[in-house]
């Protein structure tokens, strides 16, 4: 089931209409560059993918497709299956009553996903008022949800936000 909450989505719009997002995956290139040339996928989904550049960045020969429903042309899922998924900053951006949901709708694509989720709140305000990261849990607490669908998923980098 895709994310319901059309109003958030909307926010997203709004914001992605005026400013550059979807970049946080650049970040994490060399990372999923290397689960690539594990897997050796022939087809591969960045879900949530903003307005990144990223898979335009992969070097791998593969079919390559985007799925954000903020971003008008990425708006529909382009494939049914897939061989890996790429899923940078975007859960945290999910309300929790959808996540079980999210997150089955990847696992009936794939086996393979590359995860990284925000564990802090957002800078960024949304047009309502509320900040961008509606679910803001420890990494445990993710890695919980998502080895209901993953059993063998892991926490390979945690990061602890610096003191203020």
């Amino acid at each position: 089931m895709p994310i319901v909450d059309e109003e958030l989505i909307k926010n997203y719009q709004e914001i992605h209409a005026y400013k550059d997002y979807g970049f946080t995956s650049f970040l994490y290139k060399d990372h999923i560059q290397a689960c690539i040339n594990d897997l050796k996928p022939k087809s591969i989904l960045e879900f949530g993918c903003g307005q990144s550049i990223l898979i335009d960045n992969l070097i791998y020969d593969a079919e390559y497709y985007r799925y954000d429903p903020a971003i008008p042309q990425f708006s529909t899922i382009p494939v049914d299956k897939a061989d890996f998924i790429i899923n940078t900053d975007v859960l945290e951006h999910i309300p929790s009553k959808d996540l079980d949901d999210v997150i089955a709708q990847m696992k009936n694509i794939t086996e393979h996903v590359f995860f990284n989720i925000a564990t802090d709140y957002a800078n960024e305000i949304l047009p309502n008022g509320e900040n961008a990261h509606c679910t803001v849990w420890p990494g445990e607490k993710w890695l919980e949800l998502i080895r209901k669908y993953y059993p063998e998923a892991e926490i390979a980098y945690y990061l602890e936000k610096e003191p203020v």
